[in-house]
């Protein structure tokens, strides 16, 4: 419910970018993401110990300013899910299976980026780079219930990890792309964490996240009505 409410919010900003002068231009986009989790266990040795990819949504309002002909400064603001998909079976002490869980675990996370957008040439449909930084702020998150097959008892998974997790977090962007006639653009960026959402002496976690989005120019959607 929280991140939909997020989303109203955001969209509801639209008509005051547009008519702002701050900036040359101002985006929507929306997108998918593929996230998942790099578990870093210091003191022993586990197969396989990072997290499977999950997909999910990304909903960013954005604005670019020309710095010159080939750079321009690109704020965004949104909502971006991460997290990531988990697999796993459990046994009991005799062999037996106690029940599997097939399920994602989703980060709900309020987003504020910045990137540098290099345009080596100015044509109608022009590649460009993206280079920048990402901030993350967790403001709510859903965990796997495991249900015991025996009893029927529910657990939750991770809730005592990620109750412990740091809420905010700050990570690389680079990004490629292609303008197509600044109507629209599609891009795809790589968003690489530098700082951990846990860590301690026996473990260290890190997001991990890659998007595929689709932007749209608000000024020329404003201009055509």
């Amino acid at each position: 419910m929280k991140e939909k409410i997020l989303i109203i919010i955001l969209l509801s900003f639209i008509s005051k970018f547009g008519v702002a002068q701050i900036f040359d231009k101002y985006w929507f986009n929306i997108g998918t993401t593929y996230s998942n989790q790099l578990w870093d266990y210091k003191l022993i040795s586990v197969d396989n110990p990072n997290k499977e990819y999950k997909v999910g949504l990304s909903v960013f309002l954005s604005a670019e300013r020309k710095i010159n002909k080939k750079l321009s400064i690109r704020p965004e603001i949104g909502y971006i899910q991460k997290g990531f998909k988990n697999d796993i079976e459990y046994k009991l002490y005799d062999g037996t299976s106690a029940g599997t869980t097939n399920g994602n675990v989703v980060f709900h996370d309020f987003g504020f980026n910045i990137g540098l957008k290099i345009t080596p040439f100015n044509l109608k449909f022009s590649p460009y780079a993206l280079l920048g930084l990402r901030s993350d702020y967790m403001f709510s998150y859903k965990d796997i219930i495991f249900v015991e097959n025996v009893s029927g008892l529910e657990f939750n998974i991770y809730k005592d990890q990620i109750d412990k997790f740091n809420k905010f977090n700050i990570g690389g962007m680079i990004g490629i792309g292609i303008d197509l006639n600044s109507l629209t653009y599609l891009e795809f960026a790589y968003n690489p964490t530098l700082t951990n959402s846990y860590n301690d002496t026996g473990l260290q976690i890190k997001d991990n996240s890659m998007e595929l989005k689709l932007g749209f120019n608000l000024n020329k959607l404003i201009e055509k009505k």
